[in-house]
């Protein structure tokens, strides 16, 4: 391939990337929790860091009101950001997680080892 022809095909390339409907895609993806824990998720509610008052159960989000075991939770409505989790499992335990950092469109994953302050 010729020099201009290269340039034509890297121009183009440059337009794709830069068009406002593709960089959209990532960020109108919601937020989704994936739960890689032991057990259903059957409470999970977030909070700012440091505070005392949780938000509402978005485990109501779903069909069955849980977010089961390889599960991945949409939440369209949550914002990016960092926040303290406090979970309920089907097993019993109660636990939290701290400074959470959730970023537009992400899949956060919740696994047994990120599991703090578990109590039954």
């Amino acid at each position: 391939m010729k020099r201009g022809a290269w340039s034509v095909v890297l121009a183009g390339c440059a337009a794709l990337a830069a068009h406002p409907a593709l960089a959209e895609t990532k960020a109108a993806k919601p937020i989704r929790i994936w739960n890689l824990t032991a057990s259903t998720v059957t409470d999970f509610r977030l909070a700012k860091p440091g505070a005392v008052d949780f938000g509402t159960n978005l485990t109501l989000e779903d069909d069955d009101k849980s977010i089961e075991v390889d599960e991945r939770l949409k939440l369209p409505k949550l914002e990016p950001g960092v926040y303290d989790a406090k979970l309920t499992l089907k097993d019993g335990r109660s636990c939290r997680l701290d400074a959470l950092t959730i970023a537009a469109g992400a899949v956060v994953s919740i696994e047994e080892k990120d599991l703090r302050a578990c109590a039954k």
